[in-house]
């Protein structure tokens, strides 16, 4: 049962997009004060601010999707977490402080709106859909459906 439920983005805060765009112009600034000093450290310089661009893109979600039988939490490119249906206990709310710090993995890219996802096995994760509320709603009623369907 592959069917798409509900689809969220996820929230991303300020500071986040201050940090990652702070850490990619902090490195292009440096390859051009470079270029006329050393041309080999300015095209490194260069090459580091593609190289994390990429990989903010890579590893940062992009998209929150529910199906009947699976979370698919949608990073850049081919790259996806897929979370069975059958292997997640509940969804809730979080503090905002388990953005921070959290025994798990986090892809919660903003401290408000933060979903904690308790899973049967593996680590717990929390992420930060747009629409928190309505993502635990219907997450929550996927999972009924997908209890009673087994």
């Amino acid at each position: 049962m592959r069917n798409l439920i509900y689809e969220d983005k996820p929230r991303y805060d300020l500071w986040l997009k201050l940090i990652l765009g702070g850490v990619l112009l902090l490195t292009l600034v440096l390859g051009v004060v470079l270029l006329s000093q050393d041309r080999e450290a300015a095209l490194v310089m260069f090459g580091v601010t593609l190289f994390d661009a990429l990989l903010f893109k890579a590893i940062l979600p992009q998209r929150l999707q529910i199906f009947g039988d699976a979370l698919r939490i949608v990073l850049g490119g081919p790259l996806a977490i897929n979370i069975t249906l059958s292997n997640i206990r509940y969804a809730r709310s979080g503090s905002g402080s388990k953005a921070f710090v959290y025994w798990g993995i986090r892809f919660a890219t903003s401290s408000k709106g933060v979903v904690e996802i308790v899973r049967k096995k593996g680590l717990n994760l929390v992420i930060s859909p747009t629409h928190d509320d309505v993502f635990i709603e219907r997450l929550n009623q996927a999972l009924e459906t997908a209890l009673h369907s087994n």
